[in-house]
């Protein structure tokens, strides 16, 4: 029988911010959702859809989290946001076979 604390703390991994699965969420949604639908010449309605159903969600996530996110939280997911459309252009310039 273990007395030690410190094995049971983390039960179910509980610890990662909610911030930082938003902004994982984000980018794996936005990857697969640009590399799916948006192709050489045209870029699908699915894929606007894709991310106004991810703005809803990022919308409800940070209301429904209001106290964890502080202004470091903020700033990284504003970068994020940046970093998510300049991925955006880089993906759509990208060689591909049209």
């Amino acid at each position: 029988m273990d007395t030690n604390p410190v094995f049971r703390r983390r039960q179910n991994h509980n610890n990662t911010p909610e911030s930082v699965i938003l902004i994982i969420t984000n980018v794996i949604v936005f990857i697969v959702a640009t590399e799916v639908f948006a192709n050489c010449t045209k870029i699908s309605n699915v894929y606007w859809f894709v991310l106004g159903a991810l703005g809803v969600y990022n919308f409800f996530n940070i209301r429904k989290y209001r106290e964890d996110y502080g202004k470091a939280q903020y700033i990284a997911y504003v970068v994020s946001i940046i970093v998510l459309i300049a991925m955006f252009f880089l993906l759509r310039s990208r060689a591909q076979n049209c």
